[in-house]
C-alpha cells in the first residue's frame, strides 16, 4: 500500500475555466482575461493547497487552461506541496510528445492525466510508452514515473487504469453505482497483477454551494443548461460534507474530485466551509498541505499524515 492510499480519504478539485457550467463566465463576473493569467490559477491552487487538498486537476484546452502543462509549470514553484495534475491529450499522438511534456514537469509538478477523444486502446499504448521502461529512449524521458490519473468510465480506459493508474477517477449518478465502479476498478487491478489498495478511486461530484444555490443554478441554466454528468450537490456546505461522509462509509470511493460549477465561489466554499466540516468529523486533515504521494514519486513533496 502506498503513502497515497494509506490516508483516510482524499480530496481533489478540477479547476475548469470560470467553472464547469458553460454560463459561469458570463454570470459569475469573472474577467475573461483572468483565465489566461497565471495569477488567477495560482490563486485558486494556493487556496486548495492551504486547506490540504491532495490534488488539483488542470483541464487542457478551451474549456480549461489554454496549455495545462505550461500552466502547471508556472504554478508549481509558487505553490509547493499539492499535486498538480495537468491533463495531456494523447489522441493520435507520437508518444514522444506527451513524454517530453511530462518530462518538463519532472521537478516541479507531480503528475498527469492522459485524456483522449479517440479510443482508449490506442491511448493506452501511448500511456504505456510514457510510463514503462523500454529501449527506445522515449519511455525513459521522464526522470521519475509521474503520478498517473486515469478516468475509468469506459472498458478500455478501465484496462489502462488497472495497469497504470495511481489515481482512478469515476463518474456515477449514485453512491451504489459508484461502489460498483470502485469494485470493478479493484477487480481489474487484481487481474492485472496489482494490489488493489495501490489505486485510489476518486468519485467526481459536481458542486454549487450557496445559501441560494438552487436559484443561482436556475439562472445559470437559463443561459445554457448543463445536465449532471455525475453526482451533483446544489445547496449548503453541510449537504456536500454529508455526501462525502456517506461515500467513505459505504466505500463507494476513496475520496472525491470536486467539480465546481462556478469559480471561484464554489472552490472557496469547499475549502472554507466543507473541508473544516470534514475535519471536525475526523474525516480529513487541515493545515498540513502536501499530496501524500508514493515514495517513488516524492522528490520534494512532504507526505501527509493520516487523519
Amino acid at each position: 500500500m502506498s503513502a497515497f492510499t494509506e490516508a483516510r480519504m482524499h480530496l481533489g478539485v478540477e479547476l475548469c475555466g470560470a467553472g464547469r457550467h458553460p454560463a459561469a463566465l458570463r454570470r459569475g463576473g469573472v474577467d475573461p482575461a483572468a483565465l489566461v493569467d497565471p495569477a488567477w490559477w495560482t490563486r485558486l491552487v494556493r487556496d486548495a493547497a492551504a486547506r490540504g487538498l491532495d490534488l488539483v486537476v488542470l483541464p487542457d484546452g478551451p474549456a480549461g487552461v489554454l496549455d495545462a502543462v505550461a500552466m502547471a509549470g508556472r504554478i508549481a514553484p509558487l505553490v509547493p506541496g499539492i499535486g498538480l495534475v495537468p491533463q495531456v491529450d494523447v489522441t493520435g499522438t507520437d508518444p514522444a510528445l506527451p513524454a517530453k511534456a511530462i518530462a518538463t514537469l519532472d521537478v516541479v509538478s507531480t503528475g498527469w492525466e492522459p485524456v483522449t477523444s479517440a479510443n482508449w486502446r490506442e491511448a493506452g499504448a501511448v500511456v504505456e510508452s510514457v510510463l514503462e521502461p523500454g529501449d527506445d529512449g522515449v519511455r525513459r524521458l521522464p526522470l521519475r514515473r509521474p503520478l498517473t490519473v486515469v478516468r475509468a468510465d469506459e472498458p478500455d480506459a478501465l484496462d489502462v487504469a488497472a495497469r497504470h493508474a495511481d489515481v482512478v477517477r469515476i463518474a456515477a449518478p449514485s453512491l451504489d453505482v459508484a461502489h460498483a465502479a470502485r469494485e470493478r476498478v479493484r477487480d481489474a487491478a487484481t487481474a492485472a497483477g496489482r494490489p488493489p489498495d495501490d489505486l485510489a478511486v476518486l468519485l467526481d461530484v459536481e458542486v454549487h454551494l450557496a445559501a441560494d444555490a438552487r436559484a443561482s443554478l436556475r439562472q445559470l441554466d437559463r443561459a445554457g443548461e448543463l445536465p449532471p454528468s455525475t453526482l451533483r450537490v446544489v445547496g449548503a456546505a453541510v449537504e456536500l460534507a454529508n455526501l462525502v461522509e456517506r461515500t467513505v462509509a459505504l466505500r463507494a470511493a476513496d475520496g472525491i474530485t470536486f467539480l465546481p460549477l462556478a469559480l471561484p465561489t464554489d472552490l472557496f466554499a469547499i475549502t472554507g466551509q466543507v473541508v473544516p466540516l470534514l475535519a471536525g468529523r475526523g474525516l480529513f486533515r487541515t493545515g498540513n498541505p502536501g499530496m501524500p504521494l508514493p515514495a517513488r514519486f516524492r522528490p520534494r513533496q512532504r507526505a501527509l499524515r493520516s487523519a
